[in-house]
């Protein structure tokens, strides 16, 4: 991610000698011009220019997919989910733009730390076990088969993966619930599941015990 200028009160030290340091143009700005340049009412220094870098699927490894996910608090939280367990995001199609304003913040960094892509069909999935989530019928978390790379496909939280969706991939996971809820949030599901497969790589290939 290249930073093209940043934007700081006078009073932000921090942000200020820290782009100093990486050579990074500084602007110092009053309160009410800080106010102008972000997309929040009340919002804190400093405020960044940067340019989106390509985006690339990466080659190896696993992958969260969000599919169909317009909302873009779940689509940052799943960022920052991938990112926490080395995993590269994608993001499918109907999926919020990664790059919003609204997803950035809800990432907390999350871009920072992790490849970001985009599809708008399997092009660049084909090679990965592809894992969709789905409300029920599925094999648990804890019975996929972490030594192989695998595209986590999540869906819209009202609406789930597209049938087709499903039926294409090559395995189908529910995240077992005793306490008598429906569902899960999209993220915090997704966030279940993408802690599975990394537990997996750290017990070895192949399904694990919990």
């Amino acid at each position: 991610m290249v930073f093209r200028s940043l934007f700081a009160t006078r009073d932000d030290a921090y942000a200020l000698e820290a782009a100093r340091s990486a050579g990074i143009e500084v602007v110092v700005v009053a309160d009410r011009v800080l106010r102008r340049l972000s997309t929040t009412e009340s919002p804190q220094s400093p405020v960044a220019v940067i340019r989106i870098p390509d985006q690339l699927i990466p080659a190896s490894g696993h992958l969260v997919v969000s599919w169909g996910v317009g909302d873009p608090g779940n689509v940052g939280t799943l960022i920052r989910t991938a990112a926490a367990f080395g995993m590269g995001y994608v993001a499918g199609p109907g999926s919020a733009d990664p790059w919003s304003p609204k997803v950035l913040r809800a990432a907390a960094g999350g871009h920072f730390h992790t490849a970001i892509g985009t599809v708008t069909g399997w092009a660049g999935l084909a090679d990965r076990l592809l894992v969709a989530t789905v409300a029920r019928g599925g094999v648990p978390p804890s019975r996929l088969d972490a030594g192989r790379a695998s595209a986590l496909l999540i869906g819209d939280e009202a609406r789930g993966l597209p049938h087709d969706v499903v039926e294409a991939s090559d395995v189908a996971v529910t995240i077992p619930m005793r306490g008598g809820m429906e569902s899960l949030n999209a993220a915090v599901a997704g966030a279940i599941v993408a802690y599975a497969l990394a537990r997996g790589d750290e017990a070895g290939s192949g399904p694990f015990e919990d």
